[in-house]
Order: C-alpha cells, then structure tokens, then sequence
C-alpha cells in the first residue's frame, strides 16, 4: 500500500499551488502562512549564501521593526541542529534525515535557487535552505505583515517585497473525513474514509485505541489514497492487530504546513476477515531534462492479483482525462511526452485486477520546465512594400514554437531593435506588417526574425531581408458622412480610418453655402487622426449648407473628397445617446445614457437583445430622462441594451451602440 509522505500526489498538487500563488515575473514574492508554532514566511526562492534576508514586521500602522536576519548555514553540524529543531515544530509532518541534510548541502553548493528541489517536508526544507522564516513571537487574533530585505554584504539593499497580511493561528479549510468502509482479516485492519473535496489536504494520521482501553496512540500505518472525481479517499492498513483484537481508530488531516484539520469521528474494526486492496505505496512524476518528458514511477507492494496498468492524463485536475498508456503489470515506471512546456499535466492510475479496474488512484502533477537546446531561427525570410510600411514575412516548421518577434534595424545604434509584440504560431506561413513613421523617409528598411519556443527560449536572428515602404499610395476619402443636430449647430461625424490607413495624419473639412461653386476650408486647418467629426456653430437661419470631408496621410497626399452631406433641418436624423453604464443591481439591472442635450428631442426608447433574439422595446422614458432600470431581467441572463431617441414630430434615431450585462 501507498505511504503518504510530502513527495505523493496531494502535496504535488499543493506544492503546485504555493507555487503559482508565490510565483512573481521573474522570482517569488514573500507569503506568510499561519501555522500551530507561528507564522512561516516565504522569503524568496533564492539561497542567502552572499546575502542575507533581513525580516520586518509590523501591525496595523505601526512602522516595521526587524525581527530576523537570516543566511543559509552550510556547516554540517549547524544544519543538523537547526533542522532537529525545526522537526520538532513541524512534528505532525514527515522529519527530515541526514539524507535529506546531506541532499540539501549538495543542492546548495551547486544551485542559487530552491525552487527545483522538494522533500517530505515543504516547511523545513525552505527554512533549512534560509528561504523561509518562523516567527513564534506572534499573539492570537492579531493581523501581521511582513517585509523583506534582501541585503548584500557590504549591507546594500537589493530590494524589499511586503508579504500578505496574515492573522495567527492558523486554520484550514479541510472538509471532515467520513468513515467509508472496512475490511477485517486476520493479519490486517483496512479503513477507508473520504473527503469530497481535496482543497488543502495534504496527508493525515491515523490514531488507534486498544480493546477501548488507554489513551488514543498514533499509529505507524500504512497509507494510501484513490480519487474519484472530487472526492478523496484516504487508506489506511493497520498490520499489527492480534486475534483476537478489537480496535478504535481516528483520523486527523493534515495541510502541506502541518495545520490540522477536523478529526473524523472514531470507528471500530476488529481481526475477523481477508481483504485485498490494489493501492501504490510509491507514486510521482518528474519532469525530464528534454524532448517535453515527464516521468512517472510507482511501487506496489503485493502484485499478486494486478492484471494490469492503465495510465490516464489531463491538462485539468477536474475532468478531460484521456488513457495514454496500457502496461504489463510488472513495469514500475512510464515516459510521456507532453504537448507544451511550463503547463500542469495530472496523472491517475487505474489497476486492472482478477475481473474488475480499480478506482482511479489520487491525482499527481508534474510539468516540463527544463532547459533544452535554443529554438532554430525562422527560414524563408522576405520583405515587401506595402502601403504606409513594409510587409515581412518567412516560414517555421519547428516543434513546440510559442510564437515570434520581428526586429527592424536601427542605423544610428548599428544593432536590431524589436518593432512586434510576440505574434503567435501556429500557421504555414507568417507575416506582420510595420507601419513606417513618415520621419525614416522612404530608405529601405532591414529586418530579421527570433522565434520563441514554449520554454521562452529565443532563436538567434534569421536572415534578414529588405525592402523600402510603400509612402505614395493614395490615402482613401472618408466613408458615411452623417450631420446630426446639436443645441447650438450641427455635428458631421464620418467613419473613423484609422484601422485601415496606417499613415494617416488626419481631416480637413470644406463646407459650401447657397448657391456657391466652390468649397471653402473649415477653420482649425487639419483635425487630428482621431477626431473623425466636426462641429459647425457659425450657421445662419434660412440657409441651406453642404460638406464634403478630405483624409490627409503624413506624406502630403489628401483624399479625393467624401459623398457631400446637405444640412437640412426637415431631414437631419438624431443622434443617440451613448449608453455609459450597465450594472446588475439586486434589484434587476440599471442602464445609465449621457444626456440628451437637442431640444428637438421628445423621449429616449429602451431596447433589450436576448442571445439568438429579436430587439425588444421595454420602455419609453422623457427626454430629460437619463436612466433606466430593467427589473424583469432574469437572474443569470445575458442581456444586450441599446437607446434610440425619438423627436416630437415621431422621427427615431439609429440605435446606439450595445452594451452586454449578465443579470
């Protein structure tokens, strides 16, 4: 049967999780963990040999005081003392050895980092390599935070990090285990409880009382664990009952810092019956050094009746799990290949026996991180005008290709300069367009490409290729100028061209008035790029006007003119307000609009869209109105809202634009 130590399935799981919650850009940041002795601080995955940590605290306001310094000890005996007493106050966990004291001094000789080692005991282990500290001075109910210095020899200060806050003592949110079932023989007692979620349940201890005599013991048992779906079945296997016997056991669970959970309730079993259960005693998975290997192993201790293993695999701790492999009973070890680098895979075991499979062993996880040989550079390089800029493309066949950054070459620095974001894989063949500033001129510009692949390593530069920007193409007049009235004249929108010409500088706006023959140049000479309208107040009562719109790029080139757009009162369509807000409120859902400033204006219409849906009026509100509330939407409904309004003499506006809430 499987023993529980901190090296099984549910401290991986764990160890996952401390390490995504603790995990910065580039290094951890500091946690600060309730435990029965005091609080543990995460200080950094990096060993204080030629540094130290200096450990602030503080409560409430109060300015942090220091209260530890501390640096990995490399001597033998020192380690060997302080990791004695660090078992003690983690003593409901596995104790580390001299094998594990002697695995950590050779770690550290070698290594500047912690974060690629673990052993059956998380807590001692960092607070062994110094990067982590206990503080046993703590009170009840108080909130502490904690600040870290990592200081240099010559006492300059690298940097500092503040830690979460964290309240003493400590609790967990273990579920209670619940007696499930027994199995009674003559040599051996099998109990079985389970726990319907794993949250923070790293291993337990079984207690025994004999004959309801005496005090409850812990017992050394041997341990195992199955999972099914959420649910955690935890194994024990008392072998050293006597016939007769009777006996009552307990458990308690334990999280990966040795806090206990609810105590289950006592159960008695006596030595009456044979049983056999298909349960590893050794189960884990590690990641090799390259060609996305991971590693996992296992041990039974009786084989008598396994036919079989059945290996399963997910991206998810919950569900997708897919069979990966089928072995002979014999084999204790299989090498996967996993699709992407840096992910989480878990890993079950199913045990085919004399007639029937086993429940799903519990869940292990393992990740492919390491190092393996740089990506190969992008091929088939090439460069073209386009334009407003230059359009580089090139082809990658490689495996496991995360993506790719193009890089311009800058003749004043006489080096490469990154112009993308990281484009991702996944096509035949690449390309990214730059959009040339109108300052380079027309000069042929070089480029070259780095690929990235999913272990964030990057190629070396490709070959490069060349081509000057396309500067002269035309730029394209403005598209669907509108007028709209306003309190004190007319707005004339037009659609915006940013998106589609890269190159463009911005408008000028020509008007024209009665029976004249030429336009004439609105003031403010050329609007910028982003302000796609222009308001007109200096019009005079009883005459008629006309517009037309030029885009103008950064070379010099101006548009042909835009469709000309008459102002004619009779005719002038309002504009909708913008919808500004959407919140689901316990009283259904709220839509707030800017105001309606056009006198002209009667009432503001409110439509709702249901997914797949039809617009529907809900409501038909005062022009001064500037909000609304939905109190039919449903709760878990996804609703889209738009508002038009309605003049005086029954003319309604396009709709506005849609805002989507989830009631």
């Amino acid at each position: 049967m499987q023993k529980i130590s901190s090296y099984h399935i549910i401290l991986s799981a764990l160890f996952a999780l401390f390490i995504t919650t603790t995990a910065g850009a580039q290094e951890r940041k500091p946690v600060a963990v309730s435990t029965t002795n005091g609080i543990w601080v995460y200080l950094g995955d990096e060993i204080p040999k030629d540094f130290r940590y200096e450990v602030y605290r503080k409560t409430g306001r109060e300015t942090p005081s220091l209260v530890g310094t501390i640096t990995y000890q490399s001597d033998e005996n020192a380690l060997k003392k302080s990791v004695t007493e660090y078992n003690t106050m983690f003593g409901d966990l596995a104790s580390l050895g001299d094998r594990d004291i002697a695995r950590i001094r050779a770690f550290a000789e070698k290594n500047t980092k912690d974060d690629t080692i673990a052993m059956n005991n998380l807590p001692v282990m960092h607070l062994s390599f110094g990067t982590a500290f206990l503080d046993n001075d703590v009170k009840p109910g108080t909130a502490y935070q904690y600040f870290v210095r990592k200081v240099t020899g010559k006492g300059n200060q690298e940097w500092q990090r503040e830690s979460n806050t964290i309240t003493f003592p400590a609790k967990t949110d273990i579920m209670k285990p619940v007696f499930s079932n027994k199995e009674e023989s003559r040599s051996s007692v099998l109990l079985r409880w389970y726990v319907p979620e794993q949250k923070s349940l790293n291993t337990f201890m079984v207690y025994r009382r004999v004959f309801g005599q005496d005090d409850f013991v812990k017992l050394n048992a041997i341990k195992g664990y199955n999972s099914s779906k959420d649910t955690i079945y935890l194994i024990a296997i008392d072998t050293t009952v006597q016939v007769p016997g009777f006996y009552q056991y307990y458990l308690v669970t334990l999280d990966i810092y040795g806090n206990r959970g609810q105590v289950s309730d006592t159960v008695g079993a006596g030595t009456m019956s044979n049983g056999y259960n298909p349960v590893p005693d050794y189960f884990h998975a590690e990641g090799l050094e390259k060609n996305h290997q991971v590693q996992i192993r296992w041990r039974f201790r009786d084989m008598k009746y396994l036919r079989g293993i059945e290996i399963f695999r997910s991206e998810s701790f919950d569900n997708g799990f897919n069979r990966v492999a089928i072995l002979p009973a014999g084999d204790t070890s299989f090498t996967d290949i996993v699709p992407v680098a840096n992910q989480d895979y878990w890993y079950y075991l199913v045990i085919d026996g004399p007639g029937t499979k086993s429940l799903p062993t519990a869940k292990i996880s393992v990740m492919f991180r390491s190092k393996g040989e740089k990506p190969l550079p992008p091929s088939e390089t090439g460069a073209e005008s386009v334009r407003g800029g230059v359009k580089i493309f090139w082809t990658y066949n490689e495996p496991y290709a995360k993506g790719f950054y193009v890089y311009r070459y800058d003749y004043n620095r006489s080096e490469y300069m990154q112009v993308s974001s990281l484009l991702p894989a996944g096509k035949d063949v690449y390309s990214y367009v730059d959009s040339i500033n109108p300052a380079m001129g027309a000069d042929i510009q070089r480029y070259a490409v780095k690929a990235v692949n999913d272990l964030d390593q990057m190629s070396d530069l490709s070959e490069p290729a060349s081509a000057a920007p396309g500067i002269k193409a035309p730029v394209r007049p403005p598209m669907n100028p509108r007028i709209s009235r306003t309190e004190n004249g007319i707005i004339l929108i037009w659609d915006d061209l940013r998106n589609t010409e890269p190159a463009l500088m911005g408008y000028k706006v020509y008007r024209k008035q009665g029976n004249d023959k030429g336009y004439k140049m609105m003031p403010n000479d050329t609007l910028r790029n982003d302000k796609n309208y222009y308001i007109d107040t200096t019009l005079v009562a009883g005459t008629d006007y006309v517009y037309v719109v030029k885009a103008v790029d950064y070379y010099g080139n101006e548009s042909p003119d835009s469709k000309p757009v008459s102002y004619d009162i009779a005719s002038v369509t309002p504009v909708p307000p913008v919808i500004t807000r959407a919140v689901s409120t316990s009283d259904g859902i709220m839509i707030s609009w800017g105001q309606v400033t056009d006198t002209h204006i009667a009432s503001v219409k409110v439509y709702r869209i249901q997914p797949g849906g039809e617009k529907q009026v809900i409501a038909t509100v005062p022009a001064d109105t500037d909000q609304y509330l939905d109190k039919t939407a449903e709760s878990g409904q996804l609703y889209s809202y738009m508002v038009s309004v309605v003049t005086a003499d029954n003319n309604e506006s396009a709709g506005s634009r849609e805002v989507t809430v989830r009631r």
